[in-house]
């Protein structure tokens, strides 16, 4: 018989010496920081399904809220929430608390832990503030990853900087650190040199990607308002446009010098007669189009996108938090209004007005699109947030162990 067992890397997560190199100050605020930061372990039927990191962000009559990956609570291979799930919290000091799941999304890969405490837990929230991530500015982009074991004092913490390139990973939303964390920091905080939590960290081998805290506050203001988060199924996928390679920049610059916002990478319109953008407008920029009749479509991959019903933004992250608040207000008039709430399906359509730069051939133009949308995203099934799990390969007969192989 073959039995597959989880196997987990040997933690290579820094300890706080690497921060000897900055200045006092800086490590005080990792140490404020640390107090609100534990290890979590999960186990489904007594078998442990993952270690990560968590931040309590909040503590309220005598509850804390621990926000972390969702990593924790999935299944290796589904989005799904793992059956006879056992959370535990690791404080600081070593005590141990069991915790329970409140809310999950696994769009963002977030997850809402909470646990009873009889004595207060610290706790500090994510950082609205949107100017630490652009680029335009001079300040400094020093930011330092916390991440904790499941034992008595061990807090690790690795610095890096903010880097101006896309993740790997689908999330449009995601920054990247340099910032060098094992898998026992996914989950953790990201903070700056000013002490504020600036987004929780996700794993990758040469970087960390992160979700920036004011999506995190977002997301979180969607748990207690709705129990879910809610996103607009618009049909597009973004990036940065400042993510896109030197040489289309450069003629873009020629054509809108000084632009920001998006790029368009793909469109995928349910109904293609309700929407006017095409690819290549600025601010988000479209790289590519699958619409069942894209020759109804005016949003073509390639075009600009720079503003939301006519707010401005710099990058996929605030573009995807303005329609966080677009599909938070709609929600909230719903719920004024007594109607009726569906997983997936709004009863009123809201408009989205796109001011759009676009380039077809010689023709360059600025103009305004709309898409009319009437579903919400799916939790599930639209970004992957692969981990890359190691499994050990056991060879097993009549009781005796023969050969053990890692895999992963």
């Amino acid at each position: 018989a073959f039995e597959w067992v989880p196997s987990f890397d040997v933690d290579k997560f820094g300890r706080i010496s690497v921060l000897k190199c900055t200045s006092w100050r800086v490590e005080e605020y990792t140490l404020e920081l640390a107090e609100c930061v534990v290890g979590l372990q999960s186990f489904t039927e007594d078998k442990h399904l993952f270690s990560c990191s968590g931040t309590i962000v909040e503590f309220l009559k005598g509850v804390g809220c621990v926000v972390t990956s969702a990593s924790l609570v999935k299944l290796p291979h589904q989005d799904e929430i793992a059956d006879k799930l056992k959370v535990n919290v690791c404080l600081p000091s070593g005590e141990t608390l069991e915790g329970s799941v409140s809310n999950v999304d696994f769009c963002y890969n977030i997850c809402v832990v909470h646990v009873r405490s009889t004595s207060q837990l610290p706790a500090k929230r994510f950082s609205a503030d949107t100017t630490f991530f652009n680029f335009d500015d001079c300040h400094s982009k020093d930011v330092v990853a916390l991440g904790r074991l499941c034992k008595r004092w061990s807090l690790n913490v690795a610095s890096g900087k903010l880097t101006p390139r896309r993740s790997q990973f689908d999330c449009e939303e995601l920054l990247v650190s340099s910032c060098r964390i094992s898998k026992r920091g996914v989950g953790g905080p990201l903070m700056d040199f000013d002490g504020n939590i600036i987004g929780m960290n996700f794993y990758d081998k040469k970087e960390t990607p992160f979700v920036p805290g004011f999506i995190m506050l977002k997301c979180l203001q969607h748990f207690n308002d709705f129990g879910r988060v809610i996103r607009p199924l618009h049909g597009l996928r973004v990036k940065t446009l400042h993510e896109e390679q030197l040489t289309v920049l450069e003629k873009i610059h020629l054509v809108f010098p000084g632009v920001c916002g998006v790029i368009v990478e793909k469109v995928q319109v349910p109904s293609p007669e309700h929407s006017e953008i095409k690819a290549g407008d600025s601010g988000v920029m479209v790289d590519k189009i699958e619409v069942h009749s894209p020759e109804h479509s005016e949003i073509k991959v390639g075009d600009i996108i720079t503003h939301v019903d006519g707010i401005p933004f710099s990058s996929a992250a605030e573009f995807g938090g303005i329609l966080l608040d677009t599909c938070g207000q709609h929600m909230l008039e719903r719920q004024k209004l007594g109607l009726p709430e569906n997983d997936n399906q709004m009863s009123t359509v809201i408009s989205l007005k796109f001011d759009v730069k676009t380039q077809r051939g010689r023709k360059s133009e600025k103009t305004t699109r709309t898409i009319n949308v009437d579903k919400f995203t799916p939790s599930g099934k639209l970004n992957r947030w692969p981990l890359g799990r190691a499994y050990l390969l056991r060879r097993i007969e009549n009781g005796i162990l023969y050969t053990e192989e890692r895999y992963g």
